[in-house]
């Protein structure tokens, strides 16, 4: 033993240990990440409420839209170019380390909103819809899966394609990495390396008793941090005295670990929301538009409503359900607390740039 008290390390070696037992020691904190135009990226420190990086998207073409985190937290996937492009930009540094191109010389290609990244972080699925450019007219093709390897650097081709539904608006990938889901008019479920589909069930060919087809806006693909993505969905059922129709509200959610899809109505239709999110214990889900709503979903009930001082298209809750955010639309980030939904902080965006459609999304790191 006293041998080994005697030896001795080197300064710099003594030093690079104790830096890496800090880093090892440092608690993990939750980051929000957000786009806008015409090709910002930014990192924010939920607690410290500052901006802790902002990055410039190479050849965005004034369009930031769908936003997907790497599993690690350390890549943003960024829609971008009039929806003709993916990009990969490195969280820490700003370096774009992945780049997918959609479209060619004689194909003109777009995803509208859904692409995912599988959970092992290999592999992106992206909806394509593509057009041949013909020299006197445009051939609509039919739509397809593309998966992309997430280490092809910037110049990355489709390692697969498969034959897609049409009108598909989102996709998220399975929690055990082996299939994906796609939302259109239904949900559908394809085998991630074959494209085989798997199952489909209705959405809007719904079979909930009495209700009228129903409507959906899922442009934001957040399920962070429950693992399960939800969604406002509107119908209609017939009036007690049997004149005309109430107009209702229900909440869609879909696990991504079991595949359990389930609708629960919580109000007759007084306020349109965007976006949702479910907090950490599935309790509660808020819901963001003109106005913050808190619905408990375990009574299936509306909780508690404010109204903001203008529209947010995403809404995203911390990780341990103490906060909630609202963005997307303008130029601003807010904090709200779950319970009250009063507004606890506001953060201005430099240069008061547009988030429009761009995703809000919460890392943990």
């Amino acid at each position: 033993m006293a041998a080994i008290a005697s030896i001795r390390m080197p300064g710099m070696v003594l030093l690079a240990l104790v830096a890496t037992g800090a880093a090892l020691a440092a608690p993990r904190r939750d980051y929000l990440i957000t786009g806008a135009k015409p090709d910002r990226l930014f990192v924010i420190d939920a607690a410290a409420r500052t901006i802790k990086s902002e990055w410039s998207i190479p050849g965005a073409n004034d369009l930031v839209a769908t936003i997907v985190p790497s599993p690690d937290g350390r890549i943003a996937y960024v829609l971008v170019n009039k929806m003709e492009s993916i990009s990969g930009i490195d969280l820490d540094t700003g370096r774009e380390v992945f780049r997918a191109d959609l479209s060619t010389p004689g194909e003109r290609v777009k995803c509208m909103f859904g692409f995912d990244v599988t959970p092992d972080g290999r592999e992106l699925i992206v909806y394509e819809l593509p057009v041949k450019l013909g020299l006197s007219e445009y051939q609509v093709e039919d739509t397809r899966f593309a998966v992309f390897d997430t280490a092809a650097g910037l110049d990355a081709r489709p390692v697969r394609q498969f034959p897609a539904p049409r009108r598909i608006h989102t996709v998220l990938a399975r929690k055990d990495g082996k299939s994906f889901f796609a939302f259109g008019f239904d949900l559908y479920e394809f085998d991630r390396v074959s494209g085989r589909q798997l199952g489909e069930r209705g959405i809007r060919n719904w079979t909930y008793a009495q209700h009228s087809i129903p409507d959906l806006l899922a442009f934001w693909p957040a399920s962070e941090p429950t693992g399960v993505f939800s969604t406002p969905v509107y119908s209609s059922v017939p009036a007690a005295d049997g004149k005309g129709e109430v107009p209702k509200t229900a909440l869609l959610t879909l696990d991504l670990t079991s595949g359990k899809l389930d609708y629960h109505d919580f109000e007759d239709t007084a306020a349109l929301i965007f976006s949702t999110v479910l907090s950490p214990d599935r309790s509660e889900a808020f819901g963001v538009y003109s106005q913050l709503s808190r619905i408990d979903t375990r009574s299936n009930a509306l909780a508690k409503r404010v109204d903001l001082d203008h529209t947010y298209y995403s809404v995203a809750v911390s990780t341990d359900g103490k906060e909630v955010y609202a963005a997307g639309a303008m130029c601003d980030v807010t904090v709200f607390d779950p319970v009250t939904l009063g507004r606890r902080a506001n953060l201005k965006l430099p240069g008061c740039p547009d988030q429009s459609l761009a995703s809000l999304r919460v890392v943990r790191r």
